[in-house]
C-alpha cells in the first residue's frame, strides 16, 4: 500500500509541476514593449553637427585630444622592456592572451 502511495503522490507532483511550467511564457514570448512613444527629432542635420563640434565625446576618459595627449610616456622602449622583465623576474605575471 505504502509504495502505491509513493508512486501516486510522485505522479500528481510531476503533474502538478507541468501545470506550473505552463504558466510561463515560452523563450521569446515575453512582453515586446511595443507601446513605447516614438518622437520625431525636430533638429535638422546641420544643427546635430554644430552640436557635436562644440561639444565633443570623451576620448579615453579626457576631454579633449589635447589632454590625451599630455599623458604621453618618456620612456624608451628600451625601459619598459627592461621593468617588465625585472617585474617577470620579481613574481609579477603580465596578463595576456585568451585568459587574462
Amino acid at each position: 500500500m505504502q509504495v502505491k502511495t509513493i508512486a501516486l503522490a510522485s505522479l500528481f507532483s510531476v503533474v502538478l509541476a507541468g501545470n506550473a511550467f505552463a504558466a510561463q511564457p515560452a523563450s521569446g514570448e515575453g512582453p515586446l514593449f511595443l507601446n513605447e512613444a516614438q518622437a520625431v527629432s525636430t533638429l535638422s542635420r546641420e544643427a546635430v553637427r554644430q552640436e557635436a563640434i562644440a561639444n565633443p565625446p570623451l576620448v579615453n576618459g579626457y576631454d579633449s585630444v589635447s589632454d590625451a595627449k599630455s599623458v604621453r610616456s618618456t620612456a624608451t622602449r628600451a625601459e619598459v622592456r627592461e621593468s617588465t622583465r625585472d617585474a617577470i623576474a620579481h613574481g609579477f605575471r603580465v596578463k595576456s592572451g585568451e585568459m587574462a
